[in-house]
């Protein structure tokens, strides 16, 4: 007998684990279909003898009172059910003759920027007052046609200042000279203000809690399950098919997989939507070092990830052409310290380090020949961070973009989904519904205006799509 279902979502990223949640609280029949054996997406963790490492996120942003990610965790009574650990301070910024870090006092960060270029204390004061205006339609005003880079211009006349600034915009995986303003302005106010929030345990508890909070909610949750298919009649959705053959009943379905996945081999019939696939820029990906060290970290003051920049070209460092491959030098890399903020990832005496560089997608063949390679070279920057590092590494895993598209199923293993560029944020270029009727986006191929980085805006595309779908449902009285 066929089962069926009012929506079928696939994948269980943040996106669709808090759409699911949305959609089972308000009592429609909901089937979250995952590939992985854990849910999570990017923001997932794994273990080797009592190290456990976070894949991708290093942190969450915006669980402020009132923050996007406060919101949802509100709106689905988890706030009381996660254990925060924040940590002060966040950020460390390390260039050729620069040491800033970024805290959690949006006031002492600024104060330590000013310390640095005195000289620019009033334009710094006047970039802090835009970017943490209260009226975000001034700020959407100013910045929806510009990049980050020309916003910066406007402000500042140092050209280290400015590259101090765009150096965060790794979470967006984008050089301010490409991304879009509003996109690294919504970075800022959401995960570098106000962000450094960890939860306990490592990032794989968000994930865990909201699967835990989507099942209690009456939803049912398939783990190690592909989709292989999305089926129409007439350009309809009707279902979806398992690998095992099996076919699933559904009125609606919610993709929060792949964009070209989803357009061009899940679903059974033609769409606009393809062509746009082919025609969009990805993310970046990243060349990812895991390391279990034999000894504790002795970095003061904690903190939660160290950007280390041998050079002020942030411009050449973020270029996701970057050949890492055949680069003879690696001019940057993104350290993060989990365990030294939670103790509990890694055993007594113990620590866990993580060595990110953005890359480019490759054949599995190539970074197979070269990663040792390249790992070496990274290692003798990461020298200058841990001293004698080599020496006391008890574990080591290396991921590759191809590794990241394996578990991940993105486009050339993309870590953010879309890349936030100028040309590619506006919320009607991939927006929530889709030309198939009764088939829905969540994510970060979703394009919501706000930029592709970080997890507050990927679980907020969650709640606004089942928003949409709950008020269709309403018109129709379709719930099966």
């Amino acid at each position: 007998m066929t089962e069926k279902y009012d929506v079928v979502i696939i994948g269980a990223g943040i996106g669709g684990l808090v759409c699911g949640c949305y959609l089972a609280k308000a009592g429609l029949k909901v089937l979250i279909v995952e590939q992985h054996d854990k849910p999570g997406g990017c923001c997932t963790s794994f273990e080797r003898k009592g190290f456990k490492f976070d894949v991708g996120v290093h942190y969450m942003g915006s669980l402020r009172e009132g923050g996007m990610l406060f919101q949802i965790l509100k709106e689905l009574e988890l706030l009381d059910r996660i254990d925060i650990i924040t940590n002060d301070p966040i950020d460390r910024i390390i260039t050729p003759d620069k040491n800033i870090f970024i805290r959690k006092d949006k006031n002492k960060t600024k104060e330590e920027l000013i310390a640095h270029f005195p000289q620019e204390k009033e334009h710094i004061e006047n970039f802090f007052n835009f970017i943490l205006q209260k009226d975000f339609l001034s700020i959407v005003t100013r910045t929806k046609k510009t990049t980050f880079s020309k916003l910066l211009d406007s402000f500042f006349k140092d050209c280290k200042l400015k590259a101090i600034l765009s150096i965060p915009l790794g979470n967006l995986g984008t050089s301010s000279y490409y991304a879009s303003a509003l996109a690294s302005i919504i970075i800022y106010r959401e995960f570098i203000f106000d962000g450094g929030y960890y939860p306990k345990g490592g990032v794989q508890t968000f994930p865990n809690l909201l699967a835990r909070r989507f099942t209690e909610y009456g939803g049912n949750l398939l783990l190690s399950t592909e989709v292989i298919k999305i089926v129409t009649a007439k350009k309809k959705i009707s279902g979806v098919t398992l690998a095992n053959k099996k076919f699933i009943s559904a009125k609606f379905i919610v993709s929060n997989a792949d964009a070209t996945l989803t357009f061009e081999k899940l679903l059974d019939c033609k769409s606009r939507e393809v062509k746009l696939t082919r025609k969009l820029r990805t993310s970046p990906s990243a060349f990812i070092i895991y390391l279990g060290l034999n000894k504790e970290l002795n970095i003061q003051p904690k903190h939660y990830t160290a950007w280390h920049f041998s050079t002020y070209d942030i411009e050449k460092c973020y270029n996701e052409q970057t050949d890492i491959i055949n680069s003879p030098n690696i001019d940057y890399f993104l350290c993060t310290f989990s365990s030294l903020v939670d103790p509990t990832l890694a055993p007594h005496n113990k620590s866990v380090v993580r060595i990110l560089v953005g890359a480019k997608y490759a054949n599995k063949h190539i970074w197979d020949s070269h990663k040792e390679n390249i790992y070496k070279k990274i290692m003798k920057k990461v020298n200058y961070v841990i001293p004698n590092i080599q020496d006391c590494i008890e574990i080591k895993e290396i991921a590759t973009p191809c590794t990241i598209n394996k578990f991940t199923s993105n486009r050339d293993g993309a870590l953010f989904g879309w890349a936030s560029t100028l040309n590619q944020i506006d919320r009607n270029i991939f927006p929530l519904y889709t030309s198939i009727e009764n088939l829905y986006l969540v994510g970060h191929w979703v394009t919501s205006g706000l930029g592709q980085g970080g997890i507050a805006p990927t679980a907020l595309s969650g709640r606004f799509t089942a928003r949409m779908l709950i008020r269709s449902t309403k018109f129709d009285g379709g719930l099966l």
